[in-house]
């Protein structure tokens, strides 16, 4: 395995800014020495920048019609409240672009996060996963998890496994596996057991914006969720059932 990855939460405070001089300074030393982890901040830019191109002309739009027509007549400092109400709610939009990542009705937690872990991971070229011996791999990661992590096999969908990364969860560890045809489409594999619960749910569709789709279901040890840019919905179904049927046995 390489060696230890710097902590999520710093490269993500890196990122928005939010280090102190010394901080950054002391962190910016360690990512010159750590290839990997540089590529993840420029991953990670990479993504807010598609974030804020997409939300930013909120900010241009006027004052809804109605707010509008609440303030009409009103002293000066009320249309300037209504302005920066505006405002307030564009920059929650881009702070949280997760959270609109799809649409239109609000899903499980487990598929934006396989659907950050997919935009942000399956783009990279040098290193998108771990590629260590696949036994040993998942071995690893199934000490981290805490569960046996299994690599459903997609052959039959003209898929590859290439590896699989550990991910930080909000309360557990996670993990992502990756599969490549050889025309270079990706899907992952998204390992969340703290989305467990005592019932298998079946396949759920979760469909969002710039052709992301993902599968995802629930059991007693954990929440899987399968992702793609680039399939049908129809294929992503398909390549679901497959890993959705080996890995429930």
């Amino acid at each position: 395995m390489s060696a230890a990855r710097l902590p999520e939460a710093d490269l993500h405070a890196y990122v928005d800014g939010r280090l102190d001089a010394a901080r950054r300074t002391a962190l910016e030393s360690k990512l010159a020495a750590q290839p990997e982890d540089a590529a993840r901040v420029a991953a990670y830019r990479a993504l807010g920048e598609r974030w804020r191109a997409a939300y930013a002309p909120v900010l241009q739009e006027p004052i809804p019609a109605v707010l509008l027509a609440a303030v009409q007549g009103k002293p000066a400092w009320r249309r300037r409240f209504a302005r920066a109400a505006v405002a307030l709610a564009a920059g929650t939009l881009i702070a949280l672009g997760v959270a609109r990542y799809f649409a239109p009705a609000p899903v499980s937690e487990i598929a934006h996060r396989a659907a950050i872990a997919h935009a942000v991971y399956a783009a990279e070229v040098q290193h998108p996963v771990e590629a260590g011996p696949r036994g040993e791999l998942l071995d690893w990661l199934s000490e981290r998890l805490q569960m046996k992590v299994q690599a459903p096999d997609l052959h039959a969908a003209g898929f590859a496994f290439l590896g699989g990364r550990l991910l930080p969860g909000e309360a557990a560890a996670a993990a992502l596996l990756m599969y490549e045809r050889q025309n270079g489409q990706r899907v992952t594999l998204y390992w969340g057991p703290e989305f467990r619960q005592p019932h298998e749910t079946g396949l759920v569709y979760a469909a969002g914006e710039r052709g992301m789709r993902v599968y995802y279901w629930l059991d007693e040890e954990c929440g899987y969720a399968l992702a793609s840019a680039e399939l049908s919905r129809e294929e992503l179904y398909a390549i679901a059932e497959t890993a959705h049927e080996q890995l429930e046995k």
